[in-house]
Parts: structure tokens; sequence; C-alpha cells
């Protein structure tokens, strides 16, 4: 066992009013960051701390969304729950926009005077996707092919957003908020900008910016589970548990078997 760390069943021998689906819970709110190594869960000595503070309060009576919801208050602005690293490592949750189809459009200049090439832009375009999805990109290249296409149509929310959700990969939050954010001056109605944009905002802290773009986002595709539920988890670290309820009891009905519904299920009530 390495130095800094112990096991899972350690912890359940030390702290038996926890259970292991609360113990996972207060993984998923990364209020604890266990690791998993030759099929066994280990916590750090950091862990420990919270480990035995949750334990007590909830010897004391209080409920696991109680003590969470606590924590969460006290840590705002520290955690990294949900955060751009730990989605990158579990899958991209930015989204991702294609192309409508429609007949070719002639090359012009914009209001400024900038030469517009819709059709080049397009094929830039779909070069770019299509070396996004391959095994084995090469990441700038890919990022440059998007670029091509923003030079030749400045206007291409697609491309805006793609090249936002490259940056907002490699962890590079203000190039992909400023993509974002030009692409939702550009198209209002573009939920993939302003569901991406929350990200950006959540993963830097702001939080009420967050629950803005998250807003935006449920209004543009309230059958959205995944923006219900972001929209949540920002109203969650703003302390406005009141405002989150709805967003978690929608987000059970639209994703009954979703990856967080034992967490919808926990914060509803």
């Amino acid at each position: 066992m390495a130095d800094d760390r112990v096991p899972s069943r350690v912890v359940r021998t030390r702290f038996p009013a926890l259970r292991d689906d609360q113990l996972r819970s207060l993984a998923q709110w990364r209020l604890v960051l266990p690791t998993r190594e030759q099929g066994e869960i280990w916590y750090s000595f950091a862990d420990l701390s919270t480990l035995r503070a949750v334990h007590e309060a909830l010897e004391r009576g209080l409920t696991l969304k109680a003590v969470v919801r606590s924590l969460l208050a006290q840590r705002q602005g520290q955690l990294t729950l949900f955060d751009g690293a730990a989605s990158r490592g579990e899958g991209a949750r930015t989204r991702v926009v294609a192309l409508s189809a429609h007949s070719a459009r002639p090359a012009r200049t914009d209001q400024t005077g900038h030469p517009v090439d819709p059709s080049r832009a397009e094929e830039a375009f779909e070069r770019a996707t299509r070396m996004d999805g391959a095994p084995g990109r090469v990441l700038p290249e890919v990022m440059d092919a998007y670029r091509e296409a923003i030079a030749f149509d400045p206007h291409l929310v697609p491309a805006l957003i793609n090249l936002g959700n490259l940056h907002y990969g490699e962890g590079h939050l203000p190039e992909a908020a400023a993509l974002y954010e030009q692409a939702v001056r550009l198209a209002p109605d573009a939920f993939e900008g302003w569901f991406n944009l929350g990200h950006t905002h959540h993963d830097g802290g702001r939080y009420a910016e967050a629950v803005a773009c998250y807003t935006h986002a449920v209004e543009l595709a309230a059958d959205s589970a995944d923006a219900c539920f972001y929209l949540a988890v920002a109203f969650e670290k703003l302390g406005r548990s009141q405002d989150a309820r709805p967003f978690w009891q929608r987000y059970q009905r639209l994703a009954p078997d979703g990856e967080w519904i034992a967490l919808a299920r926990e914060f509803a009530d």
C-alpha cells in the first residue's frame, strides 16, 4: 500500500456509517478523489479528513444531501466538481455542431468589407470534421482546418463552436470562451454555443455566469437532460438548492437511466 493512501476496505472499517453508494456520491461531487488500482479503490489522507467529517455528520443524524450541500458551500470556488479535467477523462461533454445541408453560395464580402467564401469555408469545415473524428487525429491540423474555415467565413458558427471545443478539451478556457461568445453573438439560438460556454464559466468558478448560459441552453432545448443537469449543479454551487430542485426533477424525467440519476434523485427531494 502506498504511504499516503488507504484502501477502501480500511475506509469501510474506519467509517461504518458510510455506505458504498454514499462513497460513490461523494466521489461524483468531487469531494473525495479516489483512485482505482489493481481492482482496489484507494483514498488519500486528504480524502480521509473529508470522510471523517461526513461520517460524524451522518452519525449525528444529518442526511448525506445536507452534508454535501454544507461542504459545497464551504468549498465554493475551490471544487472541481464535473470540471473540464474530469470530463475530458470521462469523454468530452461539449456539443459538436455539423453543417446544415444547403446549396452552394457564391463568394462575397461582409458588412465590414471582409471577403467571404462560403463554399471554401464549408470545404475546410468538412475536412476538419473528418479529421476530428478520425483515429489518431493530429490536433494542430484539425484546429488549423477549422481556422481556415473561419478565415473564409467568419460567421460560420459551427466552425467557431467546434474549434472552441478543441480548445476546451485542451484546457484553454479563455480561448474556448471567446469562440463560444462569438458564436452566440452571431447565432443567439445556438444551443451548443450557450451550453459549452456554460462549461467554461463553471470550470472557471464563475457559477452565476454558468447559470445564465445553462438557462439559455435549457430555454432553447427543454428536453436536454444534460443542460438540466449542469444547470442544477451550477445552482447548487451557488447555494441555491431551491432553484436547482426543478432541474434535478426534470433530469430524472428526461434521463431515468442517466449517468447521474442517483445524484438527481438524492438532490431532488
